[in-house]
Formats: C-alpha cells, structure tokens, sequence
C-alpha cells in the first residue's frame, strides 16, 4: 500500500499525516481524539489543550491495554474450546470404533443362529437349551 497524505483536525488543530492507513480509518481516528479532547475541555474549563491530549492519551491508552487483556482471555478462551472439540472428537471417533467393533460381532452372531436356525429346520441338529 503507498504512502497517503491526510489532513486531519484535532482540537481545532489542522495536521498532515503521512500514513500506510486508508484515509477513512485515519479520519476515524482523528475523530476519536477530537472528541476525547473536546471532552474533557468541555468537562473542566481550566484544563489546557495540551493536559487534555495527554489525559485523552492515558485513557486510549488504558482503553487499549484492556482490550488486550480482553483478546488474550477469549484466545485462550477459544484454544479451551478447540481442546474440548478435538477432545469430543476423539471421543466420537473411538466410540464410532466401539460400534463398528461390536455391529461386526453382532452380525457374526447372527450369522451363525441363522445357520443354527438352518440347521435345525432342516433336522440336522436338535433344540439345545
């Protein structure tokens, strides 16, 4: 991706950036600190733009490093629930073994009491109890 120069406003500041990012996202961005900075002017008139920069940076800042935080507890949450489904996965695949084991013993056995069955139609053996 090439270079792209963007003018943005922050804080009735104009500013150029040089930046890989599309221009939409960077105008996003810019915004988000426009009215973290707006606010916090807004909400305590003594505040210079500078101090409410560096007060909107902290709470980017923190906003930030919670989503980290929050994106390490559901990767770790999804590597438990890969773990679980191969888990399931094995588990289904010897019990899928389980069964093709004992249908295979199951028509052995049938097999054989029709051929008993055959046996005794045919008087060839006798009732055995």
């Amino acid at each position: 991706m090439g270079r792209n120069k963007i003018s943005i406003s922050v804080a009735g500041s104009e500013f150029v950036v040089t930046t890989d990012e599309e221009r939409e996202y960077t105008l996003s961005l810019a915004q988000t600190v426009d009215e973290k900075i707006r606010a916090l002017l807004q909400g305590n008139t003594k505040l210079t733009i500078g101090l409410a920069a560096i007060l909107a940076c902290l709470d980017l800042c923190d906003e930030n490093e919670k989503n980290k935080a929050a994106c390490a507890r559901l990767r770790e949450e999804i590597r438990r629930y890969l773990a679980q489904v191969e888990a399931a996965g094995t588990e289904q695949q010897k019990l899928k073994e389980e069964y093709r084991e004992r249908l295979e013993s199951l028509e052995q056995e049938n097999e054989l009491l029709r051929h008993r069955l055959a046996q005794y139609e045919m008087g060839q053996i006798g009732f055995q109890s």
